[in-house]
């Protein structure tokens, strides 16, 4: 059964992922102590057994959670090596010069698990709930790395993927983050036609005008 949603609840779908998306803003900005902004490259919807394939073979960071409340499923965030060098530089203190250190790659687990719960408890502010997570597992891998943690995942399941640049201005820092949420089909829909899309924004998280 596929996944069926109203073009109406669109709107708030966008929603989701923007309030998730400054939250990880938020998060860097803490975790940095300089100013820092998310954009938002691209939302787009796909069927979660293609995600290996659009990762690739290129050796990628993965973190990922399994959401144990509504709309459950899973959340996997991936960046590059580069990300993960220049990250583990603004958190640390520390540049990169070689391999990760010790504290280097402590550094980068915590700001994984801070930025997932930011993009989450955004998420769940939206849907005006709580969504309980244990903590990412962080490895190194390709697209085959991915779907190990999609084993579980239904056929009718979307993966709502969402690429993304942080930004911090002050110390001329880009960050290129991959977020995809891959929620069970038939929670995600419950939790958003409960919800009403006239409360929400009628722009998209690129700032154009969303479809209704």
């Amino acid at each position: 059964m596929p996944l069926l949603v109203d073009v109406r609840q669109l709107t708030v779908i966008n929603e989701l992922i923007d309030e998730g998306a400054n939250n990880v803003a938020t998060s860097f900005t803490e975790l940095s102590d300089t100013e820092t902004e998310v954009e938002i490259q691209s939302l787009t919807f796909v069927d979660p057994v293609d995600l290996p394939n659009e990762i690739g073979d290129e050796e990628t960071y993965v973190a990922s959670i399994q959401l144990t409340e509504p709309p459950y499923g899973v959340f996997i965030l991936t960046f590059t090596r580069e990300t993960a060098e220049s990250v583990a530089t603004l958190v640390s203190g520390v540049p990169v010069t070689g391999e990760l250190t010790t504290f280097q790659q402590s550094a980068l687990q915590e700001t994984c698990n801070i930025v997932t719960s930011g993009f989450i408890d955004g998420i769940a502010n939206t849907l005006n709930t709580t969504i309980d997570m244990g903590t990412p597992q962080l490895t190194q891998g390709g697209g085959d790395a991915v779907q190990e943690r999609l084993s579980h995942v239904h056929g009718e399941a979307v993966a709502i993927v969402l690429d993304s640049v942080v930004t911090a201005p002050a110390l001329e820092t880009s960050l290129e983050l991959s977020a995809y949420l891959v929620p069970s089909p038939g929670s995600f829909v419950n939790l958003i036609d409960c919800l009403d899309a006239d409360e929400f924004s009628t722009t998209g998280p690129d700032g154009s005008e969303a479809t209704s």
